[in-house]
């Protein structure tokens, strides 16, 4: 089963009101809290049942009007709870990485002032900190990029072209971090030439397990990096 924007509504509300109240959740509570016929509320719930979103327990009712009654109602799996938490964190992920790669082509305005080599050193000393992989392999075509800067336009215009050379984002950035590692490694002492060699190690193993969208990201970052250069 799909789980489409409506059976995410339903999803979403038996959670609330479970968090709200602590109990089980009868359809009829989440069909009065939709707008919907409790006929359309109990098919919902049960699809989801099958689905391992939602588990169902039956209760005595103790009502006057129907004494030993059982009735049925419904509580939230682990499973439907990832759903949302996977929703949260995505966002949570695209305001991270929104915010590093204003930060990381912002820096190309400042080479001037500050000097390659110490916008080099501060980013390869902030990058054990972070955290999330596409950050992590944001820095190191901003590093990267700012060495093929430094040798030149011919360099910049190689880079360039491997948009055209490679037909997918992950052999794009392979090649990229490459090529510019190659390129660049005769122009920095040992220590950095080896940490840098590390960082491109990660960065090729990161590529491979990106999703599409994720190497998309990456490919977009790295043309506009390349365009900061001019």
């Amino acid at each position: 089963m799909t789980l489409t924007q409506r059976r995410k509504e339903f999803l979403s509300k038996i959670i609330k009101i479970h968090e709200a109240t602590g109990s089980p959740v009868h359809y009829i509570t989440v069909s009065e809290a939709l707008g919907v016929s409790k006929w359309t509320a109990y098919d919902i719930l049960k699809e989801l049942e099958k689905e391992d979103y939602l588990r169902s327990e039956y209760n005595v009712s103790h009502e006057e009007k129907n004494p030993g009654r059982s009735t049925i109602a419904f509580l939230p799996t682990s499973k439907a709870r990832e759903v949302f938490l996977k929703e949260k964190e995505g966002i949570d992920y695209m305001e991270e990485w929104q915010a590093a790669r204003e930060k990381l082509l912002g820096i190309f305005e400042d080479i001037k002032e500050r000097g390659s080599k110490k916008i080099i050193d501060d980013l390869l000393k902030e990058m054990p900190a972070i955290e999330a992989p596409i950050i992590i392999s944001a820095y190191t075509i901003a590093v990267l990029t700012i060495h093929i800067q430094n040798l030149g336009a011919k360099s910049i215009k190689i880079m360039r072209n491997l948009f055209q050379l490679a037909p997918k984002p992950d052999l794009i950035l392979s090649l990229f971090a490459g090529t510019a590692l190659g390129a660049t490694v005769k122009n920095m002492h040992d220590v950095i030439n080896d940490r840098l060699a590390d960082e491109v190690g990660q960065f090729q193993k990161y590529i491979s397990e990106f999703s599409a969208k994720e190497n998309k990201l990456l490919v977009k970052f790295l043309s506009d990096a390349l365009e900061r250069t001019t």
